[in-house]
């Protein structure tokens, strides 16, 4: 879908690890990212990517949650929402979100509003899939 200087929005299954001989089994990979035409991850969406991934875990509960304090800030009832997750405090205002780590992932990574709500409604559709089928929109650069 990705065509030359345009940013893709891919939600997938992560890649997990299983060694059994070892007693390991993790995930290696968030199931988010936002992708450049060659597939290659976009480092400047990747904070906005893994403060959803570690706090929105079912599209029904901290989905639909998060989206509900989206559409407070869209629909003008809030000027400013910090919402605090299990990880992360995300600050979303009609015109920009940003993010701070509770345990030190990082801070900043400011996106637009456009971008942000993108990215979550499309990862609660996502999660909300029972086979988990990849889905893959354009995503604005600004």
């Amino acid at each position: 879908m990705n065509t030359s200087n345009s940013l893709s929005l891919v939600c997938k299954n992560g890649v997990w690890v299983h060694e059994p001989e070892k007693g390991k089994h993790y995930k290696v990979d968030l199931d988010l990212h936002v992708t450049t035409a060659t597939g290659a991850i976009s480092q400047p969406f990747e904070l906005m990517c893994l403060s959803i991934y570690e706090d929105v875990q079912t599209a029904k509960e901290s989905g639909a949650c998060l989206l509900e304090w989206i559409h407070r800030v869209e629909s003008g009832e809030l000027d400013m929402a910090d919402v605090d997750g299990n990880a992360w405090v995300i600050f979303i205002t009609r015109d920009k979100v940003w993010f701070e780590g509770l345990y030190n992932q990082g801070e900043g990574g400011a996106v637009t509003f456009a971008q942000f709500k993108l990215a979550v409604e499309t990862y609660v559709r996502f999660l909300a899939d029972p086979e988990g089928k990849t889905i893959e929109v354009p995503f604005p650069a600004d």
